[in-house]
């Protein structure tokens, strides 16, 4: 666990360092277009700047620490089949989740005003719908899961790697559904060894959140614009689909875990 926690702490540690870098960056750009300086401004304009140094930052830690080498799998789309499984299991969470959200609408939202900041401009569309999915699967599943299973049985190295991911978010509302989200990617990737199947579900909710949020910004829940009915038949539909998704991807071979010390890569010409 403390490798693990290490790397949470150093991508918290970069999430204030990226943040705080944007701030002189803001500030600079203000005063070239328009002559003057405000703090108040400079502050609500870093969060898509900030959040793109965030990504930089950790890329590079990532890299410099061996994570982002490509070992044959770690990149691996597994089969064209399996995404297929993925993202029908990741649609009908998502689904699911949603409405468990629905119950739980009393929690807070503390980052509301920060979300509707990004979905603003198409660089916090694209930051927020793509370029934050993709930067949170490589560092919670290819560097913390990664860290996890090779210490911990996989049941419990998944149900770590949720918990991390869901108190990651900050944010109450969101850190319960980031702990099932984050237990069902921890999950693939101890499957598959590849980020690749949790970058197409983390995708896919971030998408459908800011398309939601923009197309029916007064509306909490879908049961409002699809009515009482249909959402509760969409909600038994979906708990048919992900159990079917599910165990249809269990099924499929697991991969090999090459982190183990049991187990040796196969490399070329051998």
């Amino acid at each position: 666990m403390g490798k693990a926690i290490k790397l949470l702490l150093v991508f918290i540690l970069l999430q204030i360092l990226g943040g705080a870098a944007a701030v002189p960056l803001v500030l600079v750009w203000q005063f070239v277009t328009t002559g003057t300086i405000s703090a108040y401004e400079a502050g609500v304009s870093t969060a898509v700047p900030g959040s793109l140094l965030v990504m930089f930052f950790t890329v590079w830690y990532l890299w410099k620490k061996g994570y982002l080498e490509n070992d044959g799998q770690i990149y691996s789309p597994v089969s064209a089949g399996y995404l297929g499984w993925t993202f029908l299991a990741g649609l009908s969470a998502i689904m699911l989740m949603e409405g468990l959200m629905s119950v739980l609408d009393f929690l807070p939202d503390w980052l509301a005003d920060t979300f509707d900041r990004m979905q603003g401009n198409w660089g916090g569309i694209l930051y927020l719908a793509l370029l934050g999915p993709v930067l949170e699967e490589l560092m919670f599943r290819g560097a913390i899961t990664r860290e996890l299973l090779k210490r911990y049985r996989p049941a419990a190295a998944i149900v770590f790697s949720g918990l991390l991911f869901g108190l990651i978010h900050f944010n109450p509302v969101q850190s319960v559904v980031a702990f099932l989200l984050g237990m069902l990617l921890a999950w693939l990737y101890y499957r598959t060894r590849s980020v690749v199947p949790g970058i197409v579900v983390h995708v896919l909710n971030n998408s459908l959140s800011v398309w939601f949020s923009l197309t029916y910004p007064d509306v909490d829940h879908l049961y409002e614009p699809m009515g009482q009915t249909a959402y509760l038949v969409a909600l038994v539909l979906a708990a048919v689909v992900f159990a079917l998704s599910v165990w249809r991807l269990a099924r499929y071979p697991k991969a090999p875990d090459y982190d183990s010390p049991s187990v040796e890569p196969v490399r070329a010409g051998e």
